[in-house]
């Protein structure tokens, strides 16, 4: 897999600011109480306009890869999630003018945040080069050969909660906080990494013809749990156990699922993955149900 590594200053500022809005406390209390404001008044706008939050959030960040002005990605991210409307300019404008408000409150919180995160490559882009091309060898072994995608971009964004990133599957991209050391030292980050990087093929219709697209990126997020930790096991980046896997589950802020013990479900996914050996799409049509 090809790597382009990049710093991502407009993507720290939503990824931070979704962090905020999401009840998740920051590392820095500083940059906790000048997104708070206007993170909320940002996520009130969209439930005014009528948008989904976390499709229009997933599409805010995909396109903040590619375009730095706040106006391009409001626009582009409101059409991807709700086409062309009549009410549409209108929507535009608001979402700009709250979204130009987060971006500005950060960027005062964190003045030069590009330059930071290039200094913040070096050491994780070791890391990576050391155990990350064995690990991606697994994770094609382990699933299918068509899994991995030949390029991607690794968009280092501001280490806002200690640890985290975001598999953005329409841009062949990652987010991830330039974090300098390992938040739990029996999971190491670019196990993190690769975990993200794996999922990112996810969204291809031979492996998501029969997954329910709205539980798509949460059903990529669990199935490529395992995968990537038996991967890391394989590379002596730790163990593979149920304890590893609800580790992974509370470090890297998968989501909560009602009724259901994660944890347990995906294991109990996996082994049966391990023993019965189907196509990775028809593994992943089966998770998905199990979710639904």
């Amino acid at each position: 897999m090809q790597l382009t590594w990049k710093p991502g200053s407009l993507n720290s500022a939503l990824h931070a600011a979704a962090a905020v809005a999401a009840g998740k406390t920051l590392v820095d209390p500083q940059l906790q109480a000048a997104l708070a404001e206007p993170a909320e008044a940002l996520k009130q706008e969209i439930a005014v306009v009528g948008l989904p939050e976390k499709a229009f959030r997933r599409a805010l960040a995909g396109f903040a890869t590619q375009f730095d002005a706040p106006r391009q990605l409001v626009e582009r991210a409101v059409v991807k999630v709700q086409g062309n409307t009549p009410r549409g300019d209108l929507a535009v404008a608001k979402l700009t003018a709250v979204l130009t408000a987060v971006v500005q409150a950060f960027q005062k919180a964190c003045p030069n945040p590009a330059e930071t995160l290039r200094l913040r490559e070096r050491p994780l882009r070791e890391q990576w080069e050391s155990r990350g091309a064995g690990m991606l060898r697994q994770i094609s072994s382990l699933t299918d050969e068509r899994l991995l995608v030949p390029e991607a971009t690794i968009v280092l964004v501001h280490p806002a909660l200690g640890g985290g990133g975001e598999a953005l599957l329409q841009q062949n991209a990652i987010t991830f906080e330039a974090v300098l050391t390992n938040p739990e030292p029996r999971l190491p980050e670019i196990v993190r990494m690769a975990w993200l990087l794996a999922q990112l093929n996810c969204d291809l219709p031979v492996f998501a013809e029969h997954v329910n697209l709205q539980r798509l990126p949460h059903v990529a997020a669990f199935a490529l749990l395992p995968v990537a930790l038996q991967a890391a096991a394989e590379v002596e980046l730790g163990e593979f156990s149920p304890e590893q896997l609800q580790r992974a589950i509370t470090t890297w802020h998968l989501p909560q699922l009602a009724d259901l013990d994660a944890s347990t479900l995906v294991y109990d996914w996996w082994l049966t993955y391990q023993t019965d050996k189907p196509a990775w799409p028809v593994a992943l049509t089966a998770l998905d149900q199990m979710f639904g």
